[in-house]
């Protein structure tokens, strides 16, 4: 791609899709097809009909994929909303990425909110705020801080599990967010502030706030801080 030729819109504008070394949109732009490129910018808004394939995809304000996103880097400011699939090596949001399908990729580290509304599959997930998804979340590494807003998972699999809350600095704050879950499994999980029906795991520790219907654990359990553990047994 390195000889295609570049596209820029100032302003308002729309373009057709096509191969370009890069794109920057600035202010308003739209984009007809199916869009690959080196580098695709976008300050203000811009929404794109198609696929996009990106090496870098960085969005400084709103950006829509009507269709399916493949980036080796994505970086948002703001906030993306994704039509269909999204598969990302690497990624940094700053603010709300939306996923109408699944979400696969390697690194995803996301300040702010994370929906996907079917499975995710990636080798690490940082998330600081909100994660909602209707299906199974599975991650090497998992460390989920919450915030204010609450997060709803399906199911949670992988081998590091840590859900906890953000410190604050002034303790009489609102009460944190809660996650929710049916079924988390994996082989060190460190819990507060969840409700889940089943905890599976290896070593299994049950921090403040949470609410869980069993623990399943083969090697480790402790319940610490202000909890409710219904059962526990070791398998």
């Amino acid at each position: 791609m390195g000889n295609q030729h570049s596209l820029t819109v100032n302003g308002s504008g729309s373009s057709a899709g096509g191969a370009y070394n890069k794109v920057k949109i600035r202010g308003e732009g739209t984009i007809s097809n199916h869009v690959s490129c080196n580098e695709f910018k976008t300050y203000g808004t811009s929404d794109v009909s198609g696929d996009m394939k990106a090496k870098n995809y960085v969005v400084y304000g709103e950006s829509e994929v009507q269709g399916n996103i493949q980036a080796e880097y994505v970086k948002v400011y703001g906030n993306t909303q994704v039509q269909g699939n999204g598969h990302v090596e690497k990624m940094k949001v700053r603010g709300m990425f939306e996923v109408k399908g699944k979400l696969s990729g390697n690194v995803v580290d996301i300040k702010g909110a994370l929906h996907v509304k079917e499975d995710i599959e990636v080798e690490e997930l940082l998330l600081t705020g909100g994660l909602e998804s209707e299906g199974l979340l599975n991650a090497e590494n998992i460390h989920i801080t919450l915030r204010y807003e609450g997060s709803k998972i399906r199911e949670i699999g992988g081998k590091k599990i840590t859900v906890q809350k953000k410190s604050r600095f002034m303790p009489f704050t609102p009460h944190t967010g809660t996650l929710q879950a049916s079924l988390i499994e994996g082989d060190d999980i460190y819990l507060e502030h969840t409700i889940a029906e089943v905890v599976r795991g290896n070593n299994v520790t049950i921090g403040p706030g949470c609410e869980i219907g069993v623990v399943e654990y083969h090697t480790s359990f402790n319940q610490k801080g202000k909890s409710v553990v219904k059962d526990h047994k070791q398998i």
